[in-house]
């Protein structure tokens, strides 16, 4: 513990009167190649549409205790993934700062190497739908839920989501979701732990997911799937597609297979590489970032 100097003076020491925290304002990270700045991006809405984020702004920072200080980038994000059909809705979108957890912000890929390195969770580069929405990349059956704590594999989650949306087509259209079932088993599923990943995937982040590929799902998955139903939201239901791989090219675009990892059928890209290059990729620009949050 360090110990202050006593005042000099033989006056009282006055407490300072109680004051609305303010925290520090957070700084903005520089956008990745090829990306404008959010200054750029702001500059570029409608007046409405800058008047959310500015409403999102003074709720935040007009609480009596803020938890944890929001960026430019994130204030925006939040504004434009706000759930539901409309973009830029001022409520929906301070439902999900309120459940925001602030530890997502300070996240980065030296945190979670090691999780990134069991090939369960990550972002191949290039793979999108057809709709042009980049999709991420899920194997479970690398997932334990008695082995790994459900908190780690949806930071892992919550990451990779995150820095999705550093693509500002990403964030304004949306992504989608590929989860490879070869393999799975009842050993790795928990309803606890899916429950939690169904949130994440519906709001807890700010993020749209538009669509949800469940690939080679086990032919008693409809036990799960009546557990996983209730889970969704009916819109989000329609986003939900149960298929072989064979039928991927119905729903990705053409030339995926490229950008597909290889250890899944018709995948050509080298899963061990993706996953290196991504973490290498992250920590050269989450390292030059200086006091800046890392979603």
């Amino acid at each position: 513990m360090v110990s202050l100097p006593l005042p000099r003076s033989n006056a009282a020491v006055q407490v300072a009167p109680e004051t609305t925290h303010q925290p520090v304002p957070a700084k903005s990270r520089p956008p990745l190649p090829g990306e404008r700045s959010v200054e750029e991006q702001l500059a570029s809405l409608s007046p409405r549409e800058h008047e959310v984020v500015e409403t999102l702004r003074r709720r935040w920072e007009g609480q009596p205790q803020v938890p944890h200080a929001f960026d430019d980038t994130m204030l925006l994000r939040f504004a434009r993934c706000s759930p539901g059909p409309e973009k830029f809705n001022a409520e929906s979108a301070w439902k999900v700062m309120k459940n925001y957890d602030g530890r997502y912000l300070t996240l980065g890929a030296a945190d979670l190497a090691d999780q990134l390195r069991s090939r369960t969770l990550f972002v191949p580069p290039g793979l999108a739908s057809r709709d042009g929405h980049p999709c991420f990349y899920m194997r479970p059956s690398r997932y334990f839920p008695k082995a790994t704590p459900t908190a780690t594999v949806v930071d892992n989650l919550a990451y990779c989501m995150g820095t999705m949306m550093e693509q500002e087509k990403a964030c304004v259209e949306g992504i989608g979701f590929i989860a490879n079932m070869d393999d799975w088993t009842f050993a790795n599923f928990s309803t606890s732990y899916c429950l939690r990943f169904m949130k994440m995937l519906q709001g807890r982040i700010p993020a749209r997911v538009r669509l949800f590929l469940i690939v080679n799902p086990p032919s008693w998955f409809d036990k799960i799937w009546a557990i996983m139903k209730p889970m969704l939201a009916k819109d989000f239901r329609k986003k939900v597609h149960m298929i072989p791989a064979a039928e991927l090219g119905r729903f990705l675009a053409d030339g995926y297979e490229r950008h597909l990892p290889d250890d899944m059928e018709g995948g050509e890209a080298d899963t061990g590489k993706i996953v290196e290059d991504f973490i290498a990729f992250r920590r050269s620009v989450e390292g030059s970032a200086e006091g800046g949050q890392l979603q």
